[in-house]
């Protein structure tokens, strides 16, 4: 599948999901208010977490192994698979006992946390599926297979809301079950051959090339989510439910980079004969910065909409969303030219900016949110984005030797290479 299609692809996926999202969501926050997004919005964070990084290391070496390594296929698969099952069954058994001692998720019911830890595995096994699709290139089967199950969950959040049954537990519950549906529906068109068996060589070399990766994207995802974590501990619900609707806003800035990182990740894995990818990744970056500039820069007017859209108790959110665009803007510089390095088995690069700006960023949310509530938070997420981004684009520069003009400044020939896309 050509590099470019996937792009395109990619791109048509994410504003689909962007323009019916926003539809829903206005919907869900209208429904719910800030209490009651806040309140969803935590179990689904923490259960999210547990989902996206439980497998440790595993999900990360997925395509480096699948493509570089003489370990066979299927073996690297099942492998995976038996893996991930036991993890799941332990990460279950840990959240069961951590919840009846009252140590986590104390607000919450049993219902909810079955239904959490059917999200958790549902997204074990999507992550390391969908690094297995982009390890082949195949990535619009996972894009249509992620369409089937965001509109039919978008459906079903619109007659919910027609009905007048639209709350936090039956949001809740579709978002579990469209989840669901995504990791059944890419289980079958996984198509790969499977033996109830661990084949140990893999497991280590998986675990000690992964757990640098693994370590650096948990670091990322908590530099992105630390903020909201905070915010409930310090303030409560209905704070954190302000300010995830200016971080739902802001982070749509990341619509090309999120189109571009599978594609590009891909493309780098499966280079052949004399091309290092180094111009595929100038001009890549160059035309994906420019585009994120332009979508900032439309974003600002349109955050004094806030309050007409959501409702007047959303009102603040206008203001954290100015203060986080410029952050979350040189946040999209990572996204884009990471899978640089992930593809040449360097992932400790990531793994040291990662970790320095979410520490940065911890600081400075408990500097920030105790004296300026969630515009602190709104601050210091975005001085650490900020940093994250300088920071890429020094290593590019000086460690690398791209030059900055060429990965940022647009030319003409840019333009015809978007029709194209």
């Amino acid at each position: 599948m050509g590099y470019s299609k996937n792009i395109s692809h990619n791109l048509f996926t994410q504003i689909l999901k962007i323009i019916f999202g926003m539809l829903t969501g206005i919907i869900v926050a209208r429904a719910l208010g800030p209490a009651g997004q806040g309140y969803v919005t935590y179990i689904i964070l923490i259960f999210t977490l547990l989902g996206n990084f439980g497998h440790f290391g595993i999900t990360s070496a997925v395509a480096y192994f699948q493509k570089k390594s003489s370990f066979p296929r299927d073996a690297i698969y099942f492998t995976n698979t038996n893996v991930l099952a036991l993890i799941a069954m332990g990460l279950g058994a840990s959240t069961i006992l951590l919840r009846s001692q009252g140590i986590i998720l104390q607000n919450y019911g049993w219902q909810m946390i079955a239904l959490g830890l059917i999200l958790m595995v549902s997204y074990l096994f999507i992550g390391h599926h969908q690094a297995w699709l982009t390890g082949d290139e195949r990535i619009i089967l996972n894009n249509r297979i992620g369409l089937i199950s965001f509109f039919l969950k978008s459906g079903a959040i619109l007659l919910l809301w027609i009905w007048g049954s639209l709350n936090y537990q039956s949001f809740f519950l579709v978002t579990v079950l469209s989840i669901l549906l995504w990791f059944v529906l890419l289980q079958i068109k996984m198509r790969e051959r499977y033996l109830p068996s661990i084949m140990p060589s893999i497991l280590k070399a998986e675990f000690s090339y992964g757990a640098i990766a693994w370590a650096s994207t948990l670091c990322a995802w908590l530099h992105y989510r630390a903020d909201q974590i905070m915010i409930k501990q310090y303030l409560g619900s209905s704070d954190l439910g302000v300010y995830s609707i200016a971080v739902t806003i802001a982070e749509l800035l990341f619509l090309l980079p999120l189109s571009i990182n599978t594609a590009l990740t891909g493309r780098l894995y499966n280079l052949g004969g004399t091309d290092d990818g180094r111009s595929t990744i100038i001009r890549t970056t160059r035309i994906s910065m420019s585009i994120s500039l332009a979508l900032c820069l439309v974003a600002i007017p349109g955050s004094l909409l806030i309050p007409f859209i959501y409702g007047t108790p959303y009102a603040q959110a206008t203001g954290l969303l100015l203060m986080l665009l410029p952050g979350i803007l040189f946040a999209c510089i990572p996204k884009i030219v990471s899978p640089w390095f992930f593809s040449s088995g360097r992932p400790l690069v990531h793994l040291r900016i990662t970790f320095g700006c979410l520490l940065l960023n911890v600081i400075l949310n408990f500097i920030f949110i105790p004296r300026l509530q969630i515009l602190g938070a709104a601050l210091a997420s975005s001085i650490s984005y900020l940093c994250y981004g300088v920071y890429y684009l020094a290593m590019m520069k000086f460690s690398e030797g791209f030059s900055l003009s060429e990965m940022l400044i647009p030319k003409l020939q840019d333009f015809r290479h978007v029709k194209r896309i």
